[in-house]
């Protein structure tokens, strides 16, 4: 699959050198915690560090495996992936014109057959919900937990980086759920990052190529791929991040059936009310049409 122009933006040298710097911190972190005492405060301080190194090391796997695995047939053998996030996700349920739903989370299968039909709830969805946590699990487990173990043989320091590993899992589907459900994790929506995240986010549905990062936008920063802003005519095309909020449509189904779905509740509601002088809901004209 032919890469877009936008790789040839992105400078080798840069990617390959920020990424040294975050090894080189790691492993001053790593030398750090081998040199702490063996008392509660020292034993303290390494879960500390482990918290830390924890989501440093993920923004760069996380940026790896969003780019080249969600967003590009790269990886053999995971096109599977690729064909439920950059079509079915990005398109067909989630185009900036229908960003946000109504309903608890509807997720698309692993193991299923095409790319436009999801779990009913209940139990396929935790099934499915289960999966991508084990799978964000078992990079981390691989990438990040077993070679800080190896560096510093530190059990402090371990059940630091297994922590931040958990929590940071389960963000990053709880986090994408409720930017894309309004109203569904209201706790989270108080919290003030993340305001910045759904900002961050809507501008990736809007360009593909910019904050790579979902969760932890360091690489994206690191990498040269952060956005804070879309441009005048991104904003003509496809409306700001609050009009896209404030516009819920259906309850999670793909977003061309939830439109269908609308249009014909707005008919039933407008025979209905003709004989009492209600307004036709098809009459006013639509922001923005699907294409």
């Amino acid at each position: 699959m032919p890469a877009p122009d936008s790789d040839r933006a992105i400078q080798a040298s840069r990617v390959a050198g920020m990424s040294g710097a975050l090894v080189l911190c790691a492993a001053g972190l790593c030398v750090l915690v081998r040199a702490l005492p063996a008392t509660w405060a020292g034993n303290t301080l390494a879960f500390g560090v482990g918290l830390l190194l924890t989501p440093m090391l993920a923004s760069p796997f996380e940026w790896l495996v969003h780019r080249y695995v969600y967003h590009r047939h790269a990886v053999p053998g995971l096109g599977r992936i690729y064909s439920i996030h950059h079509h079915s996700h990005h398109r067909v349920f989630f185009p900036t014109w229908r960003y946000v739903t109504d309903g608890p989370p509807r997720r698309i299968p692993i193991l299923s057959e095409g790319t436009e039909g999801v779990s009913g709830g209940g139990l396929d969805s935790a099934l499915t919900r289960a999966a991508h946590f084990g799978f964000y699990m078992l990079l981390g487990l691989f990438l990040i937990v077993t070679p800080a173990w190896l560096a510093t043989r530190h059990r402090a320091f371990l059940a630091g980086v297994l922590v931040a590993l958990v929590v940071v899992s389960n963000l990053f589907i709880t986090v994408h759920d409720t930017i894309h459900r309004p109203g569904s994790h209201r706790l989270l929506e108080a919290q003030p990052w993340f305001r910045f995240l759904d900002d961050h986010h809507y501008i990736h549905h809007v360009d593909n190529e910019a904050n790579v990062n979902f969760l932890l936008p360091l690489a994206d920063w690191l990498f040269g791929t952060l956005r804070r802003s879309l441009t005048a005519e991104e904003l003509q095309r496809h409306g700001s991040r609050e009009a896209a909020k404030a516009r819920r449509i259906g309850t999670g189904e793909p977003a061309r059936q939830a439109v269908h779905g609308v249009r014909a509740d707005a008919v039933e509601t407008a025979t209905a009310g003709k004989s009492r002088g209600c307004i036709d809901p098809l009459a006013q004209p639509a922001r923005e049409s699907p294409r």
